[in-house]
């Protein structure tokens, strides 16, 4: 066994660097959210462009990417919607499967990125095929939750 003061103040410092990495090496971050964003919202096509303009608030003056840190800032007051935000696959594997790799981390199923796309896609189908006023509001929160 290795006692902390046989551990060298150099090895100190570097794991407290370390430590201080981790939250920056695990996530995205603001500036990685509105680089993916910037490049998705390059590909769309001009109508879907145009619709997805016309779902934005005044205050994103047009710019998808000015909305996508928005999961990251909300997760930590909705914290059911923190699993909703990734899909994680076991370390090591290097493809997604839904029933493996769709869970929360309490086990529960669906509790994922694309289940909760699935979900407000379902729920879209539904609101457009009844006609619902809902559904307007309903695309504008599923653009900005999962962009």
């Amino acid at each position: 066994m290795i006692s902390s003061m046989s551990i060298g103040s150099n090895d100190r410092l570097i794991a407290l660097l370390v430590l201080l990495l981790i939250p920056t090496v695990l996530g995205w971050g603001k500036e990685g959210h509105y680089v993916v964003c910037k490049i998705t919202q390059e590909y769309l096509s001009e109508d879907a462009l145009f619709a997805v303009k016309q779902l934005l608030p005044d205050s994103a003056h047009g710019d998808l990417a000015a909305l996508c840190s928005w999961p990251d800032e909300i997760r930590f007051h909705y914290h059911w919607s923190s699993a909703l935000h990734y899909a994680d696959t076991p370390d090591f594997l290097c493809n997604y499967q839904y029933c493996r790799d769709c869970h929360d981390s309490y086990g529960r199923k669906h509790r994922c990125v694309t289940g909760a796309i699935h979900n407000y896609t379902m729920q879209l189908k539904l609101a457009y095929a009844e006609g619902s006023s809902k559904f307007n509001c309903e695309c504008k929160h599923l653009l900005i939750i999962y962009s």
